[in-house]
C-alpha cells in the first residue's frame, strides 16, 4: 500500500506540473499576441500639424502651469503664438523637450513628453512652424 501511495502522490505531482506548463505558455502566447495588436494600433500621426489643434493641447497639459497666464519662468511663455515661435527659432523649444544637452529640461517638475508630443510639436516646427 505503501507502494500505491508514492505512484500517486508523483502522479499528482505530474499533473500538477503539466497543468502548471501548460497555462504559462499558453497565457505568455496570449500576452504576446495582445502585445502585437496593441503596438499596430498605437501610432502617430504627425501629418499637417496645426498649432491650435495640435501643437497648444500639449503645451497646455504639460506646459501652462509655469508658462502660461502671467507666469513667465524662465522668461518663457508659451500660451501666446509669438512666444512660442521666439522658443522654435532660438532652439530652446526642442533643446527643452527632448532634453537635449546643454538645456534645461522640461517639464521641469515632470518626466519627459512622450515620444509622439515631441514628434507633433517637431512636425509642425519642420512645416514652418505656422500660425494655424
Amino acid at each position: 500500500m505503501d507502494k500505491l501511495f508514492v505512484k500517486r502522490k508523483w502522479l499528482i505531482v505530474f499533473i500538477v506540473c503539466l497543468t502548471a506548463a501548460v497555462v504559462i505558455v499558453s497565457c505568455s502566447k496570449q500576452s504576446e499576441d495582445v502585445l502585437i495588436a496593441q503596438q499596430h494600433i498605437v501610432t502617430c500621426d504627425t501629418v499637417n500639424m496645426k498649432f491650435a489643434a495640435n501643437v497648444t493641447p500639449i503645451f497646455s497639459a504639460n506646459c501652462y502651469r509655469c508658462h502660461a497666464n502671467g507666469i513667465v519662468n524662465g522668461g518663457v511663455s508659451l500660451d501666446v503664438y509669438s512666444s512660442v515661435l521666439q522658443q522654435v527659432n532660438n532652439g530652446n523649444l526642442i533643446g527643452a523637450i527632448t532634453h537635449a544637452p546643454g538645456h534645461i529640461p522640461m517639464p521641469y517638475d515632470g518626466g519627459k513628453l512622450s515620444d509622439c508630443e515631441i514628434a507633433i510639436i517637431q512636425a509642425w516646427i519642420n512645416e514652418g512652424a505656422p500660425n494655424n
